[in-house]
């Protein structure tokens, strides 16, 4: 007996079993820990989720372009909950969303909420004046404590909170729409401080083989930037594709099928409801009366100052002939053909507003679009252009399936006007000379809005 009360064998493994006793607990409340960081990570997750769909959904409600609606039909809270859901946070009760993987009923005392909120300012920035940008979505999960008991806690609820941004980009004033914007002469002076200038190539965007200025609103494109470093930074990448402004002028020249007018005859003639044609060449010749001028053919030679047109602020200028007051919509019908050859000068000055009764019944419904468009061209590939032409215009040049790049690098050049719209809109673009683009002074509908959704927090 003496000897069993003076052996220690197993006195180790006690004071061992003694000593697991806190280190289990430590653990246990470590592994519990753990379990909160990884619970508020996918919180982190769904809130980010839901923050950035929502805010797209704000973005398509606030395109801000007239005849551009949004699709969906959802409201912004719905889309920002429908991918919170998504990651399987929602509020009780809540969960019929598609996708979701919240389940109908939660675990007794756990509990979970998602808010969506939209603001007009967040952390020092605000919107514009009367709007909206931000969205900003919070998800928490309540949850028992078990092992946190000995700590006090009987409840924990962890959370996230995301926070997307609507950013307008400058308005662009030039859009390519499915090319780059090319520069390939260092004297080249874009001039378009109060708008921007976009490309929606996925490719190349921006393609600087020289070193132009350009002074621009902002610089946006779907794709890369190649060429002069300098000009690349100032560009930006990546981002969502502008919407065409006038894409519904393509569907109604080309559905059902191509818009086909009979011969006008010799002299130019504009659309009327008696006059209802086409001109071919004219070879030579000037607008002087305002309308909506169809064309089958378009051929322009020598070195004549052919088919000028004049507001009255531009009406001393010599170019003119003596024509004052006069604006004209040009509009090349599926398959027309522009020809330039020689010293051809081509100036056109934009309608304002076009009517109804300047137009065919099928184009009467984008009657809206075409006000401000001084000539629109559906030919595609590089027009059949050559020598030094000048082309000038007052509203919009719109040659959606054409590549602007000419032989003979002809002078493209936005009037000055008091309308103050001069944008160029093309399958993709090369800028030479020194024009000015702006497009505060045209038609909302002639308008493309940029803009980018991206998260902050």
């Amino acid at each position: 007996m003496r000897n069993i009360l003076r052996c220690r064998q197993g006195s180790a493994a006690f004071a061992t079993v003694i000593a697991l006793i806190p280190l289990i607990g430590v653990l246990a409340l470590g592994g519990e820990a753990g379990s909160w960081y990884a619970t508020r990570q996918r919180a982190q997750n769904a809130a980010d989720a839901a923050a950035y769909s929502a805010a797209l959904r704000l973005a398509c409600a606030d395109a801000g372009q007239t005849g551009v609606t949004c699709s969906d039909t959802s409201s912004v809270d719905y889309r920002g909950k429908e991918f919170a859901a998504q990651n399987a946070f929602c509020n009780t009760g809540d969960t019929s969303y598609p996708g979701s993987l919240c389940p109908a009923t939660l675990p007794s005392g756990l509990s979970q909420s998602v808010t969506i909120a939209q603001l007009s300012a967040w952390n020092g920035t605000s919107c514009p004046s009367g709007t909206n940008c931000f969205v900003q979505a919070t998800v928490t999960q309540a949850q028992p404590a078990y092992f946190a008991k000995l700590l006090g806690l009987s409840t924990v609820t962890l959370g996230a909170v995301g926070t997307a941004q609507v950013k307008q980009l400058a308005k662009p004033c030039v859009l390519a729409l499915s090319g780059a914007i090319s520069f390939h002469d260092s004297a080249v002076n874009v001039q378009a401080p109060n708008c921007g200038l976009a490309s929606n190539s996925t490719g190349i965007g921006f393609n600087f083989q020289a070193n132009p200025t350009v002074n621009a609103g902002s610089l946006s494109t779907s794709g890369s930037c190649s060429g002069d470093t300098t000009n690349c930074n100032k560009v930006l990448t990546y981002a969502p594709k502008v919407p065409n402004p006038l894409s519904a002028l393509d569907t109604a020249m080309t559905t059902p099928s191509n818009l086909t007018l009979p011969s006008c005859g010799s002299n130019l003639t504009p659309y009327t409801t008696s006059t209802q044609c086409a001109n071919a060449g004219p070879g030579n010749g000037a607008i002087t009366t305002s309308g909506v001028y169809f064309f089958s053919d378009l051929s322009l030679k020598g070195s004549t100052k052919a088919l000028f047109t004049c507001d009255a602020i531009n009406g001393s200028n010599p170019l003119c002939g003596g024509v004052k007051g006069v604006s004209a919509t040009i509009i090349l019908l599926p398959g027309a053909t522009l020809r330039m050859t020689g010293n051809t000068s081509f100036s056109i000055t934009a309608q304002a507003t076009v009517s109804l009764a300047q137009l065919p019944p099928r184009l009467q419904s984008v009657a809206g679009e075409l006000s401000d468009v001084a000539f629109y061209d559906t030919e595609s590939g590089t027009p059949k252009i050559s020598g030094n032409p000048n082309i000038s215009f007052a509203g919009v040049f719109y040659a959606p399936n054409m590549d602007l790049s000419f032989n003979g690098h002809p002078t493209i050049t936005p009037l000055n006007t008091i309308a103050n719209c001069a944008e160029l809109f093309a399958a993709s673009i090369e800028l030479v000379g020194s024009p000015t683009f702006s497009n505060s002074g045209c038609a909302a509908g002639v308008v493309p809005v940029s803009q980018l959704v991206r998260m902050v927090q």
